[in-house]
């Protein structure tokens, strides 16, 4: 695997380890322990895009703040899915 694709998955881990540090508080319910779950396994099999799904109905359980939208919008530019950043943006500022 070459260094520019290994750098940019670390980028994107990172964007969506971060996402979760916003959540914390919301996590008191049974259906957003198993998104956590979930998005755990994704994130160590590198399976990001299913990762940044499972993020996306996290947040949207949890009525995740504007901070975590952010994030997921990074991983997304990260991953060049930009239809899923503007959407990620929207939420953030609405």
């Amino acid at each position: 695997m070459n260094k520019e694709l290994q750098e940019s998955w670390k980028i994107t881990r990172r964007h969506l380890a971060a996402s979760r540090f916003y959540l914390q508080e919301n996590f008191f319910f049974e259906e957003a322990i198993e998104y956590e779950k979930e998005l755990n396994e994704y994130l160590h099999a590198n399976e990001f895009g299913l990762a940044l799904e499972t993020a996306e109905m996290l947040g949207t359980i949890s009525n995740a703040p504007s901070e975590f939208w952010v994030e997921l919008q990074l991983a997304a530019l990260n991953m060049g899915r930009s239809e899923d950043a503007n959407r990620y943006l929207s939420l953030a500022v609405n």
